[in-house]
């Protein structure tokens, strides 16, 4: 009975550790499996954290662009300050007083008037006593005033008025009173005589240039009506033009002024000694120098109411009477006359009046 007992027993013992196996060995797949599902994450929240990419700033660099305040240290305490040396987008633009330009090599009346954000015509109104509204008479070492916004200075007079200046310029009298250059009263704009007022888009018309022209005597001679050691009589033109022009120069570009106010012709990029050419056929009806700004110059009557202007020139190939046909060589570009640098200024006139030569040239 002993014996079946501890058999009983003994196979008690076996199953119980039977079944603790099982459990263990089911756990321990439990927890194997649910190891390698959660790995991933685990995984990833083990990762350090990375902090979002901050772009380095110069703030020294935006302080100079916009002008913020910045911090300085005076070495002994620091203190916020602002750049004296200020700017604007709108700097260059508000200028209240005249600039004073002395001309060099090169300068034009166009260019100046690019330079300065002005007219042309702003320019030559402002002076008058030195160019005579002629863009051309622009010389080396003058001193040119600069209006500082668009329009015409006017030297007050005892009799007159903001009403009849306004008017006669074509303006406003707010225009006058309110330009702050002109430093007036608004409550009591008493103006002195002989001081000189700027009145903002005021205009006047550019004094009107006498056209020297070819005509006929009364013995039916040609008479060039440009006086000067280059002038001749001729009988008749014996070479008549196409009334198609060429370029007189090898160079097609402008250095300098253009067709425009003050000026009758194009300022050809010619360099100096280079050949020019006769833009169509015709006769040579002046070959030499001549006053007045021109230097060394030409002129071709073509036979059909045009004639060509060509001047400033180095040398001249040609002379009075000499009939020459388009392409023709009639002398070397400078810079002789009026003039800041070596170019050829060309001209063409129909019945003695000048066109816009860019309207004939190809």
């Amino acid at each position: 009975m002993s014996d079946q007992n501890e058999e009983t027993k003994k196979a008690n013992r076996e199953l119980v550790g039977s079944v603790i196996s099982w459990v263990v060995a089911i756990m321990l797949s439990l927890g194997l499996l649910t190891m390698l599902l959660w790995q991933p994450q685990i995984a990833k929240s083990m990762q350090p954290y990375n902090r979002p990419t901050v772009e380095t700033v110069d703030f020294a660099e935006i302080e100079s662009e916009v002008n913020l305040p910045v911090l300085v240290d005076n070495g002994t305490e620091t203190e916020l300050t602002r750049d004296q040396s200020l700017y604007t987008e709108g700097k260059a633009n508000a200028r209240l007083e005249t600039i004073y330009h002395t001309v060099v090599s090169g300068d034009s009346i166009w260019a100046l008037a690019e330079t300065y954000n002005v007219e042309i015509e702003s320019i030559l109104f402002a002076n008058y006593d030195i160019l005579q509204d002629k863009s051309d008479n622009l010389m080396i070492g003058q001193v040119i005033a600069i209006p500082p916004v668009d329009g015409i200075y006017h030297t007050w007079r005892s009799r007159d008025t903001l009403s009849s200046v306004a008017s006669r310029y074509g303006a406003t009298i707010q225009d006058i009173l309110l330009f702050i250059g002109n430093n007036l009263d608004l409550s009591n704009p008493e103006i002195e005589p002989g001081t000189s007022i700027m009145v903002p888009g005021g205009r006047r018309e550019l004094v009107p240039i006498s056209y020297a022209a070819v005509t006929i005597d009364a013995e039916g001679r040609l008479v060039s009506g440009w006086d000067g050691p280059g002038a001749c009589l001729l009988d008749f033109v014996s070479l008549y033009g196409n009334g198609f022009f060429i370029w007189p120069s090898a160079v097609h570009y402008l250095t300098g002024n253009n067709y425009g106010p003050g000026h009758n012709g194009i300022d050809i990029g010619a360099g100096l000694g280079s050949q020019l050419f006769a833009a169509d056929s015709g006769t040579v009806v002046y070959a030499g120098w001549m006053n007045g700004g021109y230097g060394n110059f030409v002129v071709i009557d073509h036979g059909n109411g045009y004639s060509t202007l060509y001047e400033h020139l180095d040398k001249i190939h040609v002379s009075c009477g000499d009939n020459v046909f388009q392409g023709s060589v009639i002398g070397t570009s400078g810079s002789t006359g009026n003039s800041t640098g070596p170019h050829l200024h060309f001209e063409i006139r129909y019945a003695n009046m000048p066109v816009n030569p860019w309207d004939y040239l190809p």
